[in-house]
């Protein structure tokens, strides 16, 4: 099977003197992994461009017995330059890298996911280092496109516009927001003011060169931070330390 499609590469290794293997984002197939043999010198078929975070149109070529895929050629079509002679710009990206690579990314979804990252690095590069809940507003974006979508504008029972309640709750385990007459008596309830739960509907409804307009006020971001980071853990099995992410 030979095919060619557009890829983000997310990471490269090394293996033996000149062959390198190549993690891929693409819009069909989900990720994948293929090896590149002679990859590191050869100028002609891989003009240089095996390099993380960079955008390429690659073929690839299923080896004989169907055990990997070959690299057979590659162009380059973006390298983000102004994002990666930022530091702080390309920590984030670093950061949002980290996580698809642990996110088990179904080939259904895989075009949406795609097309949000892409975006995401398209609007870092244009200067989002003014921002640092960019990694934040990935992992929340990328949990909506994959079907954890919870409606943030009004309670799940009684149906009261979030504007209406008092002190809102979002329910972890159910992706919900609730009142405090419909609070469930078990699971994880986070406080949720109003103002978060305009921001992560914001979120569903935007793109992330919409995000770079922003200004959130730390109470908002705590809370923000609090309900992704447990909204994910608990839908998407990621958690995260020190070294990156790791699946429970």
């Amino acid at each position: 099977m030979e095919f060619t499609e557009h890829g983000l590469i997310l990471k490269v290794g090394r293996f033996r003197e000149y062959d390198q293997w190549v993690r891929l984002l693409t819009p069909t197939r989900g990720i994948l992994t293929a090896f590149a043999f002679g990859g590191s010198r050869s100028r002609r078929r891989f003009c240089g461009c095996l390099d993380a975070l960079n955008l390429v149109l690659f073929k690839a070529r299923s080896s004989r017995n169907m055990a990997y895929l070959q690299l057979e050629e590659s162009t380059l079509l973006s390298g983000y330059p102004r994002l990666k002679a930022n530091l702080p710009t390309l920590g984030m990206a670093a950061n949002c890298i980290k996580f698809l690579q642990a996110f088990q990314l179904g080939v259904d979804t895989s075009r949406a996911v795609y097309d949000l990252t892409l975006a995401t690095l398209e609007a870092l590069d244009d200067g989002g280092e003014d921002q640092d809940f960019w990694p934040l507003f990935f992992r929340a974006a990328v949990a909506f496109e994959s079907g954890f979508a919870p409606d943030f504008k009004s309670c799940h029972l009684c149906g009261k516009n979030i504007e209406q309640i008092p002190s809102p709750v979002f329910c972890v385990e159910r992706g919900s927001v609730s009142c405090q007459v419909c609070r469930p008596s078990t699971g994880l309830a986070l406080p949720a003011s109003r103002g978060t739960m305009r921001l992560l509907s914001h979120l569903q409804a935007t793109g992330p060169r919409e995000w770079r307009s922003l200004r959130v006020v730390s109470e908002i971001r705590s809370e923000c931070y609090e309900i992704v980071d447990k909204y994910v853990q608990y839908h998407l099995g990621l958690r995260q330390n020190e070294r990156g992410f790791h699946r429970e």
